[in-house]
This record gives C-alpha cells, sequence and structure tokens, in this order.
C-alpha cells in the first residue's frame, strides 16, 4: 500500500523531460486522450491501460502521464503509474506524474497541507509537450470537478478552451446502481466540452442490485445516443 503519512510534494521522476514552453507555446496545442471520472475508484486507470494498448496495437508512441497523485508516491506498487504500466505493459520510461502528495484527499487540499500548490500553467505546458512527441493519455484525479488548483477549480481549468479542440475527453464510470445520474451530472459539469467516450467499468465485487448493473448500459446508450459506450471488466485485484 502507499505510504499515506508522507504527505511531502514529489516533482516528476528523475529523467522526467523538461518543457520548452517559450518555443512550444507559438505551436497548436496537439490531440491528446483525457480519461476523467465521475469519482475516484471507477476505473480511471484501468481505462488509461486499455487506452494505451490499443494505442501500441496501432503502432504509435504511446505515453501516460498522471499530473496530480495522492495518497502515496508514484514509485509505490500500489499506484496509478505502477498498476497502469503493469495494465498496459508499457516501459516505465513512458509514464510519469508531476506531483505526489501522501494524504489520500483531493489534490488542491493535499498540496496545501504540504504547503505549496499546483501549477495550472505547468500541468499545461507538461500535457503539450508530451502530445507534441507522444500519442499522450493524460489520467485525471477524482472525479470531473476534484479540485486542483487555487480557488476550487478543476483540471479543465487548466486549458484555454481552443485547447481542447483535439482533445478525446474519456468519461469513466461504473454501471451499478446509482450510475445514471452520476453521468449525467458530469456530463453537463464538462460543458461547453463533451465526451468523445463513455467506459463503464464493472466492479469486481457482489452486486446487490444486478438488475440494474443489467440495464444501465442499454439506458445510456438511449439517453445518449451521439457518445460511443464501452463496457470494461475490472481486474480481480
Amino acid at each position: 500500500m502507499p505510504d499515506q503519512s508522507d504527505s511531502s510534494l514529489h516533482r516528476a521522476r528523475a529523467g522526467g523531460i523538461a518543457t520548452n514552453s517559450r518555443k512550444e507555446g507559438l505551436l497548436e496545442f496537439p490531440g491528446f486522450d483525457l480519461v476523467l471520472g465521475t469519482d475516484t475508484h471507477v476505473g480511471k486507470t484501468i481505462v488509461s491501460a486499455v487506452l494505451l494498448r490499443e494505442l501500441r496495437a496501432q503502432e504509435k508512441v504511446p505515453a501516460y502521464l498522471k499530473p496530480v497523485l495522492t495518497g502515496g508516491r508514484g514509485e509505490d506498487p500500489d499506484s496509478d503509474p505502477s498498476r497502469c504500466q503493469e495494465m498496459s505493459g508499457l516501459p516505465g520510461h513512458l509514464l510519469t506524474w508531476m506531483y505526489a502528495f501522501g494524504e489520500p484527499i483531493d489534490p488542491m487540499t493535499a498540496a496545501n497541507r504540504a504547503g505549496t500548490s499546483i501549477d495550472p500553467q505547468a500541468i499545461r505546458e507538461k500535457i503539450r509537450f508530451l502530445a507534441l512527441r507522444h500519442a499522450l493519455v493524460v489520467e485525471g484525479a477524482g472525479g470531473v470537478l476534484s479540485p486542483f488548483f487555487e480557488g476550487g477549480h478543476g483540471i479543465l481549468s487548466a486549458f484555454h478552451p481552443e485547447d481542447l479542440i483535439h482533445c478525446r475527453i474519456h468519461l469513466v464510470s461504473h454501471p451499478h446502481l446509482g450510475c445514471l445520474s452520476q453521468i449525467l451530472c458530469a456530463l453537463r459539469a464538462l460543458k461547453p466540452f463533451s465526451a468523445s467516450c463513455l467506459h463503464l467499468v464493472r466492479r469486481p465485487v457482489g452486486d446487490d442490485w444486478p438488475l440494474a448493473t443489467s440495464l444501465n448500459p442499454d439506458i445510456l446508450r438511449n439517453l445518449l445516443p451521439a457518445i460511443p459506450l464501452r463496457v470494461h471488466e475490472s481486474p480481480s485485484r
């Protein structure tokens, strides 16, 4: 398990890529895949690994970025980057993070409690840099509106609207009882952006309401006919 007693800030791992923001600030923002969730522990890392495997199968050079993680260090075996590497089979040098905090709370509060703050411009520049060189998958933290920056702003506030013209936003949730309201609220919160794909990850636990689980995917397909929907099985671990 991650060392949750360590609340200090950890910057990008040794050997991380530096960003020449002055030169790249003149370029159009590249496309990338952004994986967001309706909540924490809904399967964002699982979907990120699926996307990385698919990009690799298309003979692209994928990379993974977790801008902020909480609840441990990026090097921990149960961290999102480590789990994503295990599930995707991607070499370790193609998976990285920027900020890590030991306490399992929202990114903004974790940073404040560590005596620092998260820089939205640094995240934007890092994503641009990597997306210009790789088929990049970026995994968010918590839900769509989880506070990242001072004032409670979420990760989408790091971008100008035109930055995300070529971005593919993947919204991740579960197919179980309660998902309909969570998904519809998250899609409303995403506006003016829209989801490119909706992913439902089945939880590897007993299901007390199997009827809702069996019906919800088709209900969502009927409610949201313009958004492709995929269902994934969660690993048992």
